[in-house]
């Protein structure tokens, strides 16, 4: 399996959450996930994963590099031709991908120079090494000279088809997609994913939570439970370790913070980030967004009949049979 948190880190640049140009080092979440793929799919193939998160991550930004890599070892003849779509729910954030697929380019092509990307004096040879690297260089779609490709979209009906053959698909933020009549989020997604030969290339749904009903809860639910070929994984709030704050002495711990404190899942400064950010948490959309159980990412979406507290409370008491019999009769 290609090392592709050796040559991100090697190789790539991006901007961090303050504006500054630094070397893309995986965050904790990132290189975990990293660990966990390179396990599961020793091969790098086949991988069909949904991921369900809290906010800022950074999980699409270290899919968008793993295609980026494909991208380019493609590009350079090192492994079989790939073409890479990454759809988002909404335009800003499909250009915010394509903008970042452009700085994983052009910093691998300064790097593999032997420049200096932080060096703007280096940056006026991109026009000379785009030109000589790309054959297609337009708004929203990189071609190599070979055919290799990758490509940004906003999920909508003008998405890549069913005619084409794709190696890499990423859907990001896929539980926020369309769901009327005229468009749904599950011929959406289901349509271009037959484009993927079967146990080869990559397909992600990656997104934050919404509604308990919606085609990636059930999706999520069916991989959880095995029943899908996808693998369902939950990152919750704590799995990040830059989301804490100083607890003050005086801080009363609330009794949903104990299990956690209990099992050294999280720390109690944590606890405490967790419990400013949530306003107390008091704010459904905020525990919505920064989940501790990925019955939360779902139940406190949309507006449900029952109360979502005590819908949560109920559902994560329920448990699985500890074993599963089938009988069979002679009538």
């Amino acid at each position: 399996m290609i090392n592709y948190k050796l040559f991100i880190e090697d190789n790539f640049w991006l901007r961090d959450k303050d504006g500054n140009l630094s070397h893309f080092i995986l965050n904790d979440v990132q290189a975990g996930y990293d660990r966990t793929l390179r396990h599961d799919y020793p091969d790098g193939q086949g991988i069909r994963e949904n991921d369900l998160k809290g906010r800022q991550f950074g999980m699409s930004t270290y899919i968008t590099a793993l295609f980026t890599v494909d991208f380019v070892l493609s590009a350079l003849g090192l492994i079989p031709s790939t073409n890479s779509d990454i759809y988002s729910h909404k335009d800003k954030e499909t250009q915010a991908h394509f903008t970042r697929v452009n700085t994983f380019v052009d910093s691998w092509l300064i790097t593999d120079q032997g420049g200096d990307y932080k060096n703007p004096e280096h940056h006026k040879e991109l026009p000379r090494l785009r030109k000589h690297f790309l054959k297609n260089d337009q708004h929203g779609q990189l071609l190599a000279m070979n055919g290799a490709k990758i490509q940004t979209a906003t999920a909508g009906a003008k998405v890549s088809g069913r005619g084409d053959t794709k190696q890499n698909i990423l859907w990001s933020e896929a539980a926020f997609y369309p769901n009327t009549p005229i468009l749904s989020a599950e011929n959406l997604i289901t349509g271009a994913e037959e484009q993927v030969p079967t146990g080869r290339g990559k397909i992600f749904r990656e997104t934050t939570g919404n509604l308990a009903a919606d085609y990636f809860a059930r999706e999520y639910k069916m991989g959880k439970d095995g029943l899908s070929d996808f693998h369902s994984r939950f990152f919750a709030w704590y799995s990040h370790a830059e989301y804490t704050m100083p607890a003050p002495a005086t801080w009363d711990v609330p009794d949903y913070y104990l299990v956690l404190l209990s099992k050294n899942v999280a720390t109690i400064n944590q606890c405490y980030w967790h419990f400013v950010k949530t306003r107390q948490l008091t704010d459904k959309k905020r525990l919505r967004e920064y989940p501790t159980y990925d019955t939360e990412a779902f139940l406190y979406g949309g507006n449900p009949f029952f109360d979502a507290d005590a819908l949560l409370r109920y559902t994560n008491m329920v448990k699985k049979p500890m074993k599963t019999a089938m009988f069979a009769s002679a009538l």
